[in-house]
């Protein structure tokens, strides 16, 4: 039989006898905090030149500095050359390290200046360019009215589904989240439908489910996962012909707008009445989720923003349970429908 062991007098069970790292005399880390805020400039920076216009001194002094780091920690970290400058797999895993800590620290600053004015500050939005264009910026004036000494930083997003990548306050995702340190929240449904615009459509006709191998179709790496919600519309494309491809939103929307070929895109751009819904038997629904550290809405900036952002939401029928056909300032839905069926009743012009 296993002997039990004695508790141990210090740690959790024992508090009191614990010392605050605070009563222990002295500083562990080395004076760098200079060389590491410009190491970190150097590595979101193609050259030294670019790092230090990003830091407000010359090049020569960047480089100083990193030749500094690297003597102090003993390692090489960036590598010079004609076309400027890369890091190493140790350069790499401390800016990434850097990255994070930079971040806390933008985050405690704001808090502390929180303190003294609960409204002041700057919260960073993490959200997709499509989304940041058509809903979240239209929107920020509303933000300024409530909270005039607030300022947003809206990012493009550098992870879909990663939240601490994007080092952000909020993130605005199609992906929920599972963990305890992270609160996720479902604020609307994104509706995603294949949509052309009328100079497609006057062009090559109205498809149907028919004539499906008969249209150009646009499509995304996003969209062309192997997931299951996405099968159908990859089906589709993959049907039609002179497909293009593009990663970036607002691009692919404008290939849509100028009648490259048919998009799936969301239906809150049917509020542009160039753009035109399309019945092809594809509609997927994705839930929106607002994204948080969990307990970063103590802060009172990051609260009044979380707010506005669910409210920018709940506030859009677009984005509501059920598929609604938006069109700005008032609700057209049977406009745009009488509308398709017009343009599919009349016969088709001649291809080019």
């Amino acid at each position: 039989m296993t002997k039990a062991l004695p508790p141990i007098p210090f740690g959790t069970e024992r508090a009191d006898l614990d010392k605050s790292p605070l009563e222990i005399g002295g500083i562990l880390s080395r004076p760098i905090w200079r060389e590491l805020r410009t190491f970190l400039a150097v590595a979101k920076s193609p050259s030294y030149a670019q790092a230090a216009v990003l830091l407000g001194t010359s090049a020569p002094t960047v480089s100083r500095d990193v030749k500094r780091l690297q003597d102090q920690i003993g390692s090489q970290l960036v590598v010079s050359t004609f076309s400027g400058v890369s890091l190493t797999d140790t350069g790499r895993k401390l800016a990434k390290q850097i990255a994070d800590l930079d971040f806390q620290l933008f985050v405690l600053s704001n808090d502390l200046k929180g303190d003294t004015d609960a409204v002041t500050g700057r919260v960073i939005v993490s959200v997709t360019s499509g989304l940041a264009v058509a809903i979240v910026a239209p929107s920020v004036s509303q933000l300024n009215d409530s909270y005039p000494r607030l300022s947003l930083d809206i990012r493009e997003q550098v992870s879909l589904v990663n939240f601490e990548n994007n080092q952000a306050d909020l993130m605005i995702s199609l992906s929920p989240t599972s963990r305890a340190d992270i609160e996720c929240m479902k604020v609307g449904t994104l509706h995603l439908i294949p949509i052309a615009s009328k100079a497609y459509l006057k062009r090559f006709g109205v498809p149907s489910r028919q004539t499906i191998p008969q249209h150009a179709y646009l499509q995304c790496k996003y969209y062309d996962s192997d997931r299951d919600v996405w099968h159908g519309w990859r089906d589709i494309a993959e049907a039609g012909h002179q497909m293009h491809h593009c990663e970036n939103s607002l691009a692919y929307f404008a290939l849509v707008k100028n009648g490259a070929g048919i998009g799936l895109l969301g239906n809150y751009v049917l509020a542009d009445p160039e753009l035109v819904p399309l019945d092809l038997g594809v509609h997927i629904a994705l839930p929106i989720y607002l994204i948080s550290i969990a307990g970063r809405r103590q802060s009172r900036p990051v609260a009044a923003v979380y707010e506005w952002l669910t409210d920018v939401f709940a506030a859009n029928p677009s984005f509501g349970s059920q598929l609604t056909f938006p069109s700005g300032q008032h609700d057209r839905e049977s406009t745009l429908r009488n509308m398709l069926r017009t343009i599919s009743s009349a016969p088709p012009s001649q291809h080019d």
